[in-house]
């Protein structure tokens, strides 16, 4: 019979201040090189690999190759959850060399969150699905379907389907606002839409997202901010 789980281990993966750091630059769903994370973490290449070793060992990071060059990236959505949940109960910020975003501002209005849209704007738009009955109110961590897509937002942005993956939408707690952003299949479509019609970017070197002028007038069109 197995054991209870030896949640110390993965803490100690994560309990340590340049680590964090770089689980925390992985939560923008793209794939970095180990010199892009010591930046992020503010220590020596060479010092970064063992870090990211640790991640991998304890199962929170995977890497893959484009070329001969080694990528990491979060070793899936569960491990996304478990850092945005974990950031949820943290103390406002790291210390300031590992700031991979300013502390206030951009990261706090909106922000990638492992391929969803998090900080005020996700938490601004899943309020709004739920007013209009697209989706059911979800307590965090909970998962549901998406009931109509007839509604403005998801018209404006295309959206009239989804992938047949599960779920349809989760409810994501968001650290910054102590409430749920979208996650999930519709949260992931959300995410793709409003990038590819320019109403946000990306911001360089952190998960911050830029809203556009032409998004800010669409938002504000649609009862959003």
């Amino acid at each position: 019979m197995p054991g209870e789980p030896d949640i110390a281990s993965v803490a100690q993966a994560i309990g340590e201040p340049a680590r964090a750091a770089m689980l925390l630059q992985l939560m923008d769903g793209a794939a970095h090189s180990a010199r892009a994370l010591a930046t992020v973490a503010g220590i020596a290449p060479s010092t970064a690999s063992s870090h990211l070793r640790r991640l991998r060992d304890a199962g929170l990071v995977r890497a893959t190759y484009a070329g001969r060059q080694r990528l990491h990236r979060l070793a899936g959505p569960e491990v996304a959850q478990l850092v945005e949940a974990l950031a949820a109960f943290a103390p406002p910020r790291l210390p300031e060399r590992l700031q991979p975003d300013p502390p206030t501002g951009p990261l706090l209005r909106a922000r990638a969150c492992y391929g969803h849209v998090g900080g005020q704007l996700g938490v601004d738009i899943a309020a709004l699905l739920r007013k209009d009955g697209v989706i059911d109110d979800l307590a965090p961590g909970e998962s549901g379907t998406v009931r109509t897509f007839d509604q403005p937002l998801l018209a404006a942005l295309g959206i009239a389907a989804l992938p047949d993956s599960h779920p349809g939408v989760r409810a994501c707690l968001d650290w910054s606002h102590g409430t749920v952003h979208l996650a999930g299949a519709l949260g992931a479509a959300l995410f793709a839409a409003l990038l590819d019609d320019g109403w946000v970017r990306r911001r360089p070197g952190g998960r911050a997202l830029r809203i556009t002028e032409p998004g800010r007038r669409r938002f504000t069109e649609l009862g959003i901010g």
